[in-house]
């Protein structure tokens, strides 16, 4: 999840292997995926979207993506301040959007 959470928030054209959003067999990862790819569309997050890497050490990486978008994945810490909600998170990756951005929350 740690490998989605850095491809669908950052710029680009992310790919997501079929059969872990179709598969039975993985079927544990189809809905933090699609809840990945939600939270991109809703943040507008695009192939030019601006990165600013807040954080990278060997157990951490974070960034901000355009401004409205913070992830973070590894092992170690990472403390967001008073400006970002936690939308997604799992063993070892977290995703915050900015409050107050204007953002459509829409499904």
């Amino acid at each position: 999840m740690q490998g989605y959470a850095y491809i669908l928030t950052h710029p680009g054209t992310p790919t997501v292997f079929w059969d872990h959003l179709f598969d039975n067999d993985w079927g544990y990862l189809q809905q933090p995926i699609q809840d990945m790819i939600r939270v991109r569309k809703q943040c507008g997050i695009h192939c030019r979207s601006e990165v600013k890497i807040v954080k990278c050490e060997q157990s951490v990486y974070a960034a901000v993506i355009d401004d409205v978008l913070l992830m973070k994945i590894g092992p170690g810490e990472f403390h967001t301040d008073g400006n970002w909600e936690c939308v997604l998170s799992g063993q070892d990756y977290a995703i915050w959007r900015k409050k107050g951005a204007n953002i459509a929350l829409t499904r």
